[in-house]
């Protein structure tokens, strides 16, 4: 009866799967009988008629919002209860010409406080806009190369080759750009932590400031590695094994950290300029979905052994005396008793993860027999996919309409 039940429970998930692929657009099998071919049908009148609206809708709100928050950047604050406007821009606005609090530390302190967040966070001038002085100006272009050499060496080091190159002693190149690179994103966010109560942008206060989606992408960005270091100095994870790998795949949490640099809104003048910015957020968006659900693929379908093909000398299914090439629950424990025998075709590294993800966002899925965690992964694509693309197509003609629409009659 559990055995039953459990082949129920997988068969709907694929089932469940193979649905949300359809809805998409693809078609990985289409080899129906005459109530599948109707069913098919239907689906795609409703891929047509039901996904693609929501994802207009989504689209026109997004530019809306967008669009409320240049306003606000150029120094046009739009009214209460306008778009985009949630507790945060309230309170936010509600904040306009008051001074931080004095430090109860001693005004030293308070000046320290005010130094180091001009530092991180630039000076308004008389046009509200946020100025940084060379020094900080530097710093802040050092973090962002940090940030993308960051992404690209966890890239690379997925990749056996490049990491065996390299090396891997305790103290290779890797793993001294992750320490150096996470105490100087741990020392920025304790420095942002003190000097919250000075910046308006953290209402002044170092709970918002920690619990605000910037703070948190901070914590996540320097966290990891010191409980890494803290898990191997009592010997409850060791070096090399899976687990202290999935520490150096949170580094991919400091693409989030890109944000904060990027100037995201302008003034919009004709089609191109008043769509730019939405498609620099919905490019951003889709590069940070592309990464890190790339590198979950990676986590959870490395070893998934519908990826795997074995020498034709070795059984699919083995028995207690002889071990088939799906037996094994990794593709190197497989080589360990056949040795060069073994090879998993997809899913290998990142970047070799990174092109299926990509073959999967525009609705193409020449892969499907994902492991539980693949299959989420594979449904939340299935959502994000065709709302993540319809943004900037959505945004463009809404634009267009707009600006043909200023003309009048002419």
């Amino acid at each position: 009866l559990i055995s039953l039940m459990s082949f129920e429970l997988s068969l709907c998930s694929l089932i469940c799967i193979s649905s949300g692929i359809h809805l998409t657009g693809d078609y990985p099998v289409i080899t129906y009988n005459l109530a599948g071919r109707v069913i098919c049908f239907f689906m795609v009148i409703v891929a047509v008629g039901v996904v693609a609206i929501p994802s207009g809708i989504i689209a026109g709100s997004f530019a809306e919002i967008v669009q409320s928050k240049a306003r606000a950047r150029s120094g046009k604050r739009p009214a209460r209860g306008n778009i985009g406007d949630d507790w945060y821009d309230i309170q936010y606005a509600a904040l306009e010409g008051i001074p931080p609090p004095f430090s109860a530390l001693g005004l030293e302190f308070d000046i320290w406080q005010q130094n180091v967040n001009d530092f991180l966070n630039g000076k308004e001038n008389t046009t509200r806009q946020a100025k940084w002085t060379p020094a900080a100006s530097a710093f802040r272009k050092f973090m962002l190369t940090l940030i993308i050499v960051n992404i690209v060496s966890v890239v690379l080091q997925s990749i056996p080759e490049i990491d065996r190159y390299i090396g891997n002693e305790h103290s290779n190149f890797f793993n001294v750009l992750e320490g150096i690179s996470a105490i100087f994103f741990a020392t920025e966010y304790l420095l942002r932590l003190l000097s919250a109560p000075k910046s308006r942008a953290a209402l002044y206060s170092t709970t918002v400031y920690a619990t605000t989606f910037f703070g948190l992408v901070d914590f996540v960005s320097a966290a990891p590695w010191f409980i890494r270091q803290y898990l191997l100095f009592t010997g409850a994870i060791e070096l090399g094994s899976n687990s202290a790998r999935l520490f150096r795949v949170f580094r991919v949490a400091r693409i989030l950290e890109i944000e904060g640099f990027v100037i995201a809104f302008s003034k919009l003048d004709n089609v191109f300029r008043a769509s730019k910015e939405i498609l620099k957020a919905t490019g951003l968006m889709a590069l940070i979905i592309w990464i890190i659900c790339g590198s979950l693929f990676f986590i959870f379908e490395e070893n998934n052994p519908n990826w795997r093909e074995c020498d034709s000398s070795i059984p699919p299914w083995g028995n207690d005396a002889i071990p088939g090439c799906y037996d094994f629950a990794t593709t190197a424990a497989c080589n360990e008793v056949y040795p060069e025998m073994c090879k998993q075709e997809a899913f290998t590294d990142i970047p070799n993860s990174l092109y299926y993800t990509a073959v999967f966002l525009v609705g193409e899925w020449g892969l499907v027999d994902f492991t539980w965690p693949g299959r989420l992964v594979c449904m939340f694509l299935c959502v994000a996919g065709i709302g993540l693309y319809a943004i900037p197509t959505g945004a463009l003609f809404d634009s267009f309409g707009a600006i043909i629409g200023m003309g009048g009659d002419d």
